[in-house]
Formats: C-alpha cells, sequence, structure tokens
C-alpha cells in the first residue's frame, strides 16, 4: 500500500483539515463580528454627524425665520406709522374746515338772523316731506 493510502494518514489529515475548517469557519465568524462591529460604529458616527447637521438646519432655519418675522414685524409697523400720520393729517384737516364751516356758520346766522331762520324751516319743511312717504 501506498503511504498516501494507508487509513491512519488518510483519518489524520481528514481530522487535520476538519481542524482547519473549524478554524477557518472561527476566523470567519471573528472576522463576520469585526465587521458588523465596525459598521455599527460607522454607522453610529454616520447617524450622529446627521443629526448635527439635522440640528444646525433647524436652528439655521429657524433663525433665519426669526429674521424675516422680525423684518415683517418692522416693516408693518412702519406702515402703520405712515397711515397713522395720515389719517392723523386728514382727521387734523377734516377738524380745522369742520371748525372753519361752524364759524361761517355762526358768523351768517349774527349777521342774517331772519334768513338763517327762513333757511332753516325750508329745510324743516322739505325734510318733512321727504320723512312722510
Amino acid at each position: 500500500m501506498p503511504e498516501n493510502t494507508d487509513p491512519n494518514i488518510i483519518g489524520q489529515k481528514l481530522g487535520s483539515s476538519t481542524d482547519h475548517a473549524k478554524k477557518a469557519l472561527d476566523a470567519a465568524a471573528e472576522a463576520s463580528r469585526a465587521v458588523g462591529e465596525a459598521v455599527k460604529q460607522h454607522t453610529l458616527t454616520v447617524l450622529e454627524a446627521g443629526k448635527e447637521h439635522l440640528t444646525a438646519a433647524a436652528k439655521d432655519l429657524s433663525e433665519a425665520a426669526s429674521a424675516k418675522y422680525s423684518d415683517i414685524r418692522e416693516q408693518a409697523r412702519a406702515r402703520a406709522e405712515e397711515y397713522k400720520g395720515r389719517a392723523q393729517a386728514v382727521f387734523g384737516d377734516a377738524s380745522s374746515r369742520a371748525q372753519l364751516y361752524q364759524n361761517e356758520t355762526e358768523d351768517f346766522i349774527r349777521d342774517n338772523p331772519l334768513k338763517a331762520v327762513g333757511i332753516a324751516l325750508g329745510v324743516g319743511f322739505l325734510l318733512g316731506i321727504i320723512f312722510r312717504r
């Protein structure tokens, strides 16, 4: 029998081959665990960086919105002040005109009392006719 076909050698070689296969599987399992752990750590690092970027983006967006809100509020305040000024000017003008008309009417009544009474009677008569209908 040749040396390679000896049942003991074949058994030893099969045993040795089985041991090497087990060690190779153990090494592959260890490599898988190491790769899994590395991927897990990398994923956590990337997720943390993503969270930081999202937080920064939210902060920037909040600040931009706040600045825009302040700008719009300031524009609205300025516009309100402008309209307030216009309204006060119109009210002042109308008030002074009303005062002028009142003074002119009082002067007319003092200067022409009979005409004033006649005009008042005529206006009252016309209003009476209009409201009866």
